[in-house]
Formats: C-alpha cells, structure tokens, sequence
C-alpha cells in the first residue's frame, strides 16, 4: 500500500507539472487568444498584414499573428501581447531569434521587467506579463 502511495504522489505531481507548463503561455488557437483577451478588456484583433509584412522582410513566414493592447488606469500603464503562430514548432524554433530582435527593435516595453518573450510549440509570443495571461 504504501509503494501504490508513493507512485501515485509522484504521477500526481508529474501531471501537475504538465499542467502548470501548459498554463503558462496564450492559448494555441488564435480565435480563442482573441476571445480571451476581448473577454479581459483588451482591445485585440488578428494581424494579416502589419506584423507579418515586417517579419517576411526578415524571412520569417509566419501563419497568424493576434494582439491586444489595454490601457489601464488614468493612460499610466499599456499592457499588450503579440501572439506569433507558426506551421509547426521546428519553424517556432528555427525563427526564435529573429522574432526576438524584431520585437525588442520595435516594442518600447521591451527593456521593462515586466516584458517577455518566449516559445511554446508552434507560437511566440511577447508583450507584458499582464497581457500574455489574458490571451490564456
């Protein structure tokens, strides 16, 4: 009894883990991060040809690209995500880079604490910590 204890403490934590990584990143479907982010009170919308024009000069093809921007108190604080979706991780990964430089050449915030980027699957995203957990 207490070995079957054990194992299932550990798968328990193992699963939880799973999840909480899971969590960490802006929903996967492009649809669903708009809703979410509209449903936060962000001002968000798919990005067919700003953003994507701008990382295809770099050569980076993307599929979708989604942000939202909010403003909150009295104009003081601006949180916003960009959500970048490729075909597949490989591509996510292989254009990591190029993503990163062209986000901190072009987002004020991006030197602020409150700023990240990173990869998860076939999407990267950046923007402050506040908007990147409203597109969840």
């Amino acid at each position: 009894m207490k070995k079957f204890a054990k194992i299932a403490a550990v798968a328990l934590v193992v699963v939880l883990s799973l999840a909480a990584l899971v969590a960490c990143g802006p929903n996967s479907d492009p649809e669903k991060a708009i809703s979410a982010l509209k449903k936060n009170e962000y001002k968000a919308a798919k990005d067919d040809t700003v953003i994507p024009a701008a990382l295809r000069l770099l050569g980076v093809k993307v599929d979708s690209v989604v942000t939202g921007t909010k403003t909150s108190g009295e104009g003081d604080k601006i949180d916003h995500v960009t959500i970048i979706y490729f075909a597949s991780a490989d591509q996510a990964k292989e254009n990591m880079s190029k993503i990163e430089e062209y986000a901190k050449k072009n987002d004020s915030d991006s030197n602020g604490s409150d700023w990240e980027i990173k990869q998860s699957g076939a999407m990267i995203y950046y923007g402050t910590k506040a908007g990147i957990s409203a597109a969840r």
